[in-house]
């Protein structure tokens, strides 16, 4: 029999996901005949409850938003468990990635996972932190950097604002590339990796990214003037992908990103570590999630 254990972030979504986790209580086990439910209250103990999880179940389900089903893979990568996804934050990019309706009722997710439709994901590296489906640096980490300390703003408006504190201080920087072997230097406003489409709820940065596909993409916003790049975030803002000239995009599989100074990043919306220094790469195994095709 297959056995299931829900991880709930606490924090996730105001606390809407263990509201909506914890009221579903019955549902949920008559619907999972053999599952565990934790509740993480404190979201840095996520990777290593979803780590102790597989290694006594076969599904490991994550249920919040972006940053929580980041943690869960980080958990469960390497072992032979197969992640599902319910989707409870603002903006659940890797879960659309996967095939799953967003804002949906929570059978609509139990049913699915019952289901069992296994899709293999490429499972990227950013400086040996994984992440699923795109992280940035440059204007991109310092709008997600900006969007964690608005407390008070959720979802997509909350990114709005981020994005435009960002644009009255953001700096242009050089980056030295190394992608797959060949090098280049280029100014940019920002630089972001994709390995899905859209990020943020619905800025559509790669629009040929597949999860699938073996590749990553780097996409490059060039330091143009102050002007394009606010019709460049207009642009994004309406969920229109930006036209040639905008921003540049290759795929690759391997790369090393130098800056002269340090960078906010964001890994999936996820604050990371400033650095000079980023080694992205594919790990060799791939992560199994349960999605719909």
């Amino acid at each position: 029999m297959i056995s299931y254990t829900l991880i709930v972030n606490s924090r996730s979504n105001s606390s809407r996901s263990e509201q909506v986790i914890r009221s579903s209580e019955k549902l949920i086990k008559d619907t999972l005949q053999n599952c565990t439910i934790v509740y993480v209250d404190d979201p840095s103990k996520l990777i290593a409850e979803s780590s102790k999880a597989a290694s006594a179940t076969n599904v490991v389900i994550a249920c919040g938003g972006d940053g929580t089903v980041q943690s869960v893979a980080r958990g469960i990568s390497g072992s032979n468990t197969t992640m599902g996804i319910v989707p409870l934050g603002s903006g659940n990019d890797f879960a659309k990635s996967v095939g799953l309706r967003t804002k949906q009722s929570l059978k609509y997710y139990l049913d699915i996972i019952v289901n069992d439709d296994k899709i293999e994901v490429d499972l990227p590296t950013l400086n040996r932190d994984i992440f699923l489906n795109t992280c940035g640096v440059g204007f991109d980490g310092l709008t997600s950097f900006y969007a964690s300390e608005m407390k008070l703003l959720k979802g997509s408006i909350k990114y709005t604002y981020a994005g435009f504190k960002a644009f009255l201080t953001a700096k242009p920087f050089e980056i030295a590339l190394n992608l797959d072997g060949k090098e280049s230097v280029e100014n940019v406003w920002l630089f972001a990796i994709a390995n899905g489409a859209i990020e943020g709820g619905k800025y559509i940065i790669s629009p040929n990214s597949i999860n699938t596909d073996g590749l990553l993409e780097l996409v490059t916003v060039p330091a143009y003037s102050k002007i394009k790049l606010v019709v460049a975030f207009i642009l994004l803002s309406l969920r229109r992908p930006l036209p040639d000239g905008f921003s540049d995009v290759k795929s690759f599989k391997n790369a090393s990103i130098k800056t002269k100074e340090k960078q906010h990043i964001h890994l999936d919306g996820e604050i990371g570590i400033p650095t000079i220094e980023y080694s992205i790469n594919l790990k060799s195994n791939k992560l199994r999630v349960i999605g719909n095709r």
